[in-house]
């Protein structure tokens, strides 16, 4: 195992020097979301004893799993070049055993979830009066970081398509997502319930301690390294030909 990480690393310090700007245009892109969410969220905090706005609990659900994204070159060229099926043929050419390339997979998306949560929350928070006058920094703390268990659960089929699909295929699937999520939302809404709302209520209730912001952690992190344990079971006979 500890070779496996060892060789993990390598793989991700590797991501990262190969392209020098994929954490400013990262991080540029997640100000992006940030500054056009910040809005929509800081009004629904202002009535958020009066009325849940169903398209917050949508761009919340759906921009959950880009926080875990590192924007480079092969993230852009997906479609036209296939690009992460080149990566993988690359990495069977190579001497690096299976599990590392899955391993470093999780890494690069706990690293990119780690800075771009800071980023693209922090950016909201300080956008957001209505939202500060509700929420405490540590009842945020506990707000952002059960988004990003929500994240984690949604990463998991990321990491299946972009190894088991090719590249018109992984934007089909990722088209699809949309009117899912859409749906679910409307949904949830029809029958009197709101994600935001209810991730809101239980941070500014428990703060840190909140039950939901642990059970979001927990079952999202189970659910990407299962999603992952599969992605290496089954890419083991992909043909990349």
């Amino acid at each position: 195992m500890q070779q496996v990480f060892h060789n993990a690393m390598k793989i991700v310090k590797k991501d990262f020097a190969s392209d020098k700007f994929q954490l400013i245009w990262t991080i540029l892109f997640m100000l992006y979301l940030g500054l056009s969410t910040s809005f929509v969220i800081n009004v629904q905090f202002e009535h958020l004893e009066e009325y849940n706005n169903p398209f917050v609990d949508f761009i919340m659900v759906l921009f959950a799993p880009f926080v875990g994204f590192v924007f480079n070159r092969r993230s852009f060229k997906y479609l036209n070049e296939d690009s992460y099926t080149r990566m993988l043929y690359f990495y069977r050419s190579i001497p690096v055993p299976a599990s590392a390339i899955f391993v470093s997979r999780i890494i690069n998306s706990l690293i990119a979830f780690a800075i771009n949560s800071i980023v693209f929350y922090g950016f909201i928070y300080a956008m957001g009066n209505h939202l500060r006058s509700a929420m405490a920094i540590p009842e945020y703390i506990a707000f952002m970081l059960t988004w990003v268990g929500v994240g984690f659960l949604l990463t998991g089929p990321y990491i299946y398509w972009e190894n088991m699909c090719s590249g018109k295929v992984y934007l089909r699937n990722t088209a699809l997502l949309n009117p899912l999520i859409a749906g679910s939302v409307a949904v949830l809404s029809l029958l009197g319930y709101s994600i935001f709302e209810f991730v809101a209520d239980a941070a500014m209730k428990w703060g840190l301690l909140s039950p939901v912001m642990w059970g979001s952690l927990i079952a999202g992190l189970a659910s990407m390294m299962l999603m992952s344990k599969l992605t290496y079971i089954r890419q083991q006979t992909r043909d990349l030909s």
